[in-house]
């Protein structure tokens, strides 16, 4: 059996990486854990149950029985699917919220580190997506990449993403900002502001193809000898 490992890829919102760490683990057959989609499923939660996702205790109240499991490219929250759901805005901005509290964080950490393990004990190589895989979850994983892209190249991507029409590319820059400085400076668990000090490949694919991104990747890998030809 080959010997599994951790992929840590973290950077700031619309840069890529849920399309990137989804690409690049069905390249390696692995193992994708999708944390932002945790962070959903716990707005999502809020939501469904008539929760305030900016609440901090009613946040914390739906971690109690939490069972979120990534099958067969569906993100399962107790049971139920809910891959499509997560991903409309009202679940995307509450991740944002929810995410500042650290019993949240704590909590969805413990269970990233729960299923990583299980699918390396299996010989699996993990790539693992979210704002503070290699600084807090996985920090001593071979590979930690940082991707980003200017912002107002995130913005129209996020644009397309959702397909907005109610906001123009200035107030798609201006939300995008915000959210910026939400990730970068909230207590718990940062998005970090100097990803090459803490080790990362810092990838800026701001002029880049998703499949010159992803070859950038598999380069960086040989050159680590963590995959071979």
């Amino acid at each position: 059996m080959s010997k599994g490992f951790v992929i840590a890829i973290d950077g700031p919102v619309a840069s890529g990486k849920g399309t990137i760490a989804q690409k690049l683990t069905e390249e390696l057959n692995g193992f994708y854990l999708y944390t932002g989609a945790m962070y959903r499923c716990i707005a999502l939660l809020c939501i469904e149950s008539g929760k305030s996702p900016e609440n901090e205790k009613e946040a914390e109240s739906v971690l109690h029985d939490l069972s979120i499991e990534f099958t067969d490219g569906k993100v399962l929250l107790n049971g139920k699917d809910v891959t499509e759901r997560i991903k409309e805005p009202d679940t995307a901005s509450g991740a944002s919220v929810v995410a500042v509290f650290p019993r949240v964080r704590e909590s969805l950490a413990a269970k990233q580190l729960e299923l990583a393990k299980r699918e390396i004990d299996k010989g699996m190589i993990v790539v693992a997506e979210g704002r503070d895989m290699g600084t807090t979850v996985f920090p001593n994983a071979p590979l930690k990449i940082y991707l980003t892209a200017r912002p107002e190249v995130r913005a129209r991507r996020r644009m397309e993403q959702y397909a907005n029409a109610e906001k123009n590319l200035d107030e798609e820059l201006e939300s995008l900002k915000s959210r910026d400085q939400r990730d970068t400076e909230r207590t718990e668990s940062p998005l970090t502001r100097n990803p090459e000090e803490l080790g990362y490949f810092k990838l800026d694919n701001s002029d880049m193809t998703e499949d010159e991104t992803l070859d950038a990747i598999n380069i960086e890998l040989r050159r680590r000898k963590l995959i071979y030809d």
